[in-house]
């Protein structure tokens, strides 16, 4: 059994084997570095008895507003932010294991020190498993995103955390279901049109 625990920086020499899979998104390392000096307390990997690398999750904090906000207690806080999950792989051999999970939960505590309000993440629309992952941890696709990559829609997936006891940050959820699914009705008119007019200058060959 593996127990999650702070990145490392020899640790970059050994994830290759998982960013490479097919069902990870790959990223250059310019992506991951200036992530990981910035938050290096959000990053966390799982290692084998073998010290062999099968798991890490790229934590991060986004900037909301630069305007101070009131936490919990009273205090102030320099600015608003929320938690973002840039990255979460787990070697194939791995997986099916809970490894995932306990990166996530492990990330999500981490978090919650910062009394952040909510953590997102992106996933492509057709990564089934791992919707169905974050879903039963408690994060709700939050609005659809039309091409966000190169081949694949996406989510926008958020979970609000114990800060957001009224759960505010997933205000505006009805609005964006609306104008996610007229932008899907568009996209599917869209590649009709294109049908048909393939279909028409064949015809006229």
């Amino acid at each position: 059994m593996t127990t999650p625990r702070l990145f490392q920086l020899e640790d970059m020499f050994k994830f290759n084997h998982i960013v490479l899979d097919p069902l990870v998104e790959v990223y250059p390392l310019p992506f991951f570095l200036p992530k990981i000096l910035e938050h290096p307390d959000l990053v966390l990997t799982a290692v084998a008895p073998d010290d062999r690398l099968v798991g890490f999750i790229l934590g991060t904090r986004i900037v909301d507003s630069q305007e101070p906000r009131i936490i919990g207690d009273g205090n102030y806080q320099q600015s608003a932010c929320h938690g973002h999950i840039s990255a979460l792989a787990v070697a194939h051999d791995y997986r099916r294991l809970g490894l995932g999970t306990r990166l996530m939960e492990s990330l999500r505590q981490l978090l919650d020190r910062y009394k952040d309000p909510y953590v997102d993440l992106c996933v492509r629309e057709k990564n089934h498993n791992a919707i169905d992952l974050y879903e039963t941890l408690g994060y709700v696709k939050y609005r659809w995103l039309p091409q966000y990559y190169a081949n694949d829609h996406g989510y926008d997936m958020r979970l609000p955390l114990a800060s957001d006891v009224e759960r505010r940050s997933l205000e505006g959820i009805t609005r964006n279901k609306f104008y996610s699914f007229g932008n899907m009705i568009f996209h599917l008119l869209i590649i009709f049109v294109e049908g048909v007019r393939q279909i028409l200058k064949s015809d006229t060959r």
